[in-house]
């Protein structure tokens, strides 16, 4: 029975040298995109489900898009009373909220322009009452048919006499002299106050309410190449030793990969083997870590198959993080 394992076992190896499929001619294809952040789980998972058996994800990168900021103009037009600046202030507001469903934000007043609006005039009888007496009679040649007031023209419209002094004759009482009232009036034009069109200008940063991220896409590209028939005995001759170099990468070949978040998008920080005994990352002393604790985790197709629905956990020094398989790629915090 020894014999026979001992002998099944390189020839085993050998015909997996015989069948051996090689990487060669690795390229780097680079896509770009912009995804909207109510788009990016599912952009996430398509990504993922890009990966074929010669295209494989090396590194996605995000960071945030420029479009997301932009600068606002509004106006606001309103007639008023005052144009002292503290009233416009009152009517218009300081600040004003800016939302037109893809960007919103506060903006500053930056100008304001007004504009004097005259309202014509309307006229108005303006009376002047004067006083008088010792008149020695009630002639109206004794009194000036019109007046200057403050360099405005009034005229006389009326009199109203009555006895001063007195004097007995024949029994009677007869005036002897006159005192009583002028009364003199003019038609004055008078200005309607006026008042002010003022046209504010509203100015500021906004930022859009569903973001974008520039996300960069490397791929892997590797091509197979299948060994001829002719290699058959070279292959033969270094299976003793190739072939445990071969198998000893197989065994140690790396299926999951750790991403740190940085201001400049997802950077990988490790590469390491998961297994039905290994399930547990520790990052701990890995460089380039995240100062917002945000991380994310990406796993191969063929070890996301056999760990699907298991729980696998990221370490970092007293933190823990468990994560129930069930995609491929998963963003987390720590």
């Amino acid at each position: 029975m020894k014999k026979i394992k001992y002998l099944i076992i390189p020839i085993m190896l050998i015909m997996i040298s015989c069948n051996l499929k090689t990487y060669a001619n690795t390229e780097e294809q680079v896509k770009k995109y912009e995804i909207t952040q109510s788009k990016e789980s599912e952009f996430i998972n398509n990504i993922n489900n890009t990966e074929t058996d010669t295209l494989k994800i090396k590194s996605i990168d995000k960071e945030i898009s420029e479009k997301n900021y932009d600068t606002k103009e509004i106006y606001k037009t309103k007639t008023i009373n005052n144009k002292n600046t503290e009233n416009i202030y009152k009517e218009f507001g300081k600040i004003q909220e800016f939302n037109d469903g893809e960007f919103k934000g506060i903006l500053n007043i930056s100008d304001i322009k007004t504009e004097t609006i005259k309202n014509g005039y309307y006229e108005k009888i303006d009376e002047k009452v004067l006083t008088f007496n010792n008149y020695t009679d009630n002639d109206l040649n004794n009194i000036e048919k019109e007046i200057k007031l403050n360099n405005t023209t009034y005229y006389l419209i009326n009199v109203k006499w009555e006895a001063d002094t007195t004097e007995s004759i024949d029994g009677e009482l007869v005036p002897k002299t006159y005192k009583g009232s002028k009364i003199y009036q003019t038609v004055q034009k008078i200005a309607y106050p006026d008042t002010y069109k003022v046209t504010v200008e509203y100015s500021g940063k906004v930022e859009r309410i569903d973001p974008i991220y520039n996300y960069k896409v490397t791929y892997e590209y590797v091509e197979k190449e299948e060994t001829k028939d002719n290699n058959i005995v070279p292959v033969i001759i270094i299976s003793g030793i190739g072939l445990i170099v071969v198998l000893v990468i197989l065994i140690n070949q790396k299926n999951t990969y750790i991403y740190s978040k940085t201001n400049k998008g997802f950077k990988l920080i490790k590469a390491t083997k998961l297994s039905d005994k290994n399930v547990s990352i520790d990052i701990t002393n890995c460089k380039n870590r995240s100062d917002e604790n945000i991380y994310a985790i990406k796993v191969n197709s063929i070890i996301f198959e056999k760990l699907k629905g298991r729980t696998i956990s990221i370490v970092f020094g007293n933190k823990k993080k468990d994560i129930i398989l069930w995609n491929n790629y998963y963003e987390i915090k720590l």
